[in-house]
């Protein structure tokens, strides 16, 4: 046999042989806290009329304040309460995520009514949390106002959007500070 008769010999049998042996199987899929939380929490969301966004591994619940809240006040409607009380039912036996309550309002009247309207209103909702059994431990209160508009202030639909409730959640624990 000649060396180029050979090596085309070997060449066959080890295409053969690799094509004898299977392929590996598939990794298994891998599922992120993010993952394994959003379904729910999104299900959730459509059902109460709130709003759920991903960002990598946090997840931002967003609570309108219209419909929820007293309109000139920072009480929460009892209309609110049902909603609230079910995101705390989904939320209160989770051990491996830390919350942050933060208010937010548009900007009509004074910035520092503004804020302290907020706060008092992020106030409201994690209280209706901790009232559902959520651990106050894993959780952070913060008001930003009117300084973080999702959308045009010059509007009433824009003002709307603007007066809210967001929960943030990610894993726990965690050295990442919430962002804002």
């Amino acid at each position: 046999m000649t060396k180029l008769a050979a090596i085309g010999s070997t060449l066959s049998l080890a295409f053969l042989i690799g094509c004898a042996t299977p392929p590996p199987p598939p990794p298994e899929p891998t599922y992120s806290w993010a993952d394994s939380r959003e379904p729910q929490l999104s299900q959730l969301a459509a059902e109460e009329g709130f709003e759920l966004e991903r960002e990598g591994e946090m997840l931002r619940l967003i609570i309108p304040v219209d419909g929820n809240f007293h309109p000139k006040r920072t009480l929460l409607q009892p209309s609110g309460l049902v909603p609230l009380s079910k995101v705390a039912k989904a939320l209160r036996h989770d051990n491996e995520s830390q919350f942050a309550v933060i208010g937010h309002s548009d900007t009509r009247g004074d910035s520092a009514i503004n804020r302290q309207q907020s706060l008092e209103r992020a106030q409201a909702v994690a209280s209706v949390l901790m009232l559902g059994g959520v651990s106050s431990q894993r959780m952070q209160l913060r008001s930003m106002g009117e300084f973080q508009p999702r959308a045009d202030n010059s509007t009433d639909s824009g003002r709307a959007l603007n007066r809210r409730i967001e929960i943030l959640l990610q894993p726990y624990p965690t050295n990442v500070a919430f962002a804002n």
